[in-house]
């Protein structure tokens, strides 16, 4: 049972924080096609969220990390958020991307790679922190946004992470914004989070009223706790 909630999750409060004051920040991903026979990672500025069941949260954020905000769907939806597309290696499906990428002229091609980066195998490689990695990604039940707005798509073979970095700045004044009505929950790891979340709500968020920032806390939730009943 997938969730009504598109959740986002990282392993730092103050990334939390961030998103709060500042929006979903489009940032750069690199992604495996090796699956439809091309040997690279190629990577866009996106933001990544899913809808996994909460009874399987648990494993999501062993790897993502254990601080996140779930959305409402409609703000998903109406902000250009479309859930992935998983594919069988052996399915006719496959085989027509390979032959997308390979045939298309060049225009085509950048339309079949944006339909690539819609698209992930039932199994593959995952490029974390400079190490390839094997995941399920069936089980992750992704929605993506994608920033086309840097016209390209960037491969691997970008190293220097100040290269990356100086590419994701031009997309820091496109994050995706939204309104407390929009959020259905904020997650925190430990009991001691909810003090410096409730600070920071109270502090930093001054451009939303009284009351809904006192309905913003109430949609704090522990995971600690939470995974005692799921």
């Amino acid at each position: 049972m997938r969730t009504k909630s598109l959740f986002h999750f990282t392993s730092e409060l103050e990334t939390l924080f961030s998103i709060l004051k500042n929006g979903f920040w489009p940032r750069i991903s690199f992604e495996d096609i090796s699956w439809v026979g091309h040997d690279d990672f190629y990577g866009n500025p996106m933001v990544c969220f899913c809808d996994i069941a909460l009874s399987k949260l648990s494993v999501h954020t062993s790897f993502y990390g254990n601080y996140g905000i779930g959305m409402t769907r409609e703000w998903g939806i109406n902000n250009g958020l479309n859930p992935l597309m998983y594919i069988s290696s052996n399915s006719i499906l496959s085989e027509t991307l390979n032959s997308l990428m390979s045939n298309a002229k060049v225009k085509a091609k950048a339309d079949a790679m944006i339909t690539l980066l819609y698209t992930k195998p039932l199994f593959g490689q995952m490029l974390d922190n400079g190490n390839n990695i094997e995941k399920n990604f069936y089980e992750e039940c992704e929605w993506r946004y994608l920033d086309t707005s840097l016209g390209g798509i960037f491969r691997s073979d970008i190293k220097d992470i100040n290269e990356v970095d100086i590419e994701n700045d031009k997309t820091l004044s496109r994050a995706l914004k939204f309104k407390p009505s929009d959020i259905r929950y904020i997650l925190v790891n430990k009991e001691n989070d909810v003090i410096r979340l409730i600070d920071f709500i109270n502090s930093h968020l001054g451009e939303y009223s009284h009351n809904e920032l006192k309905v913003m806390t109430t949609k704090i939730v522990i995971l600690e706790e939470l995974g005692k009943d799921i």
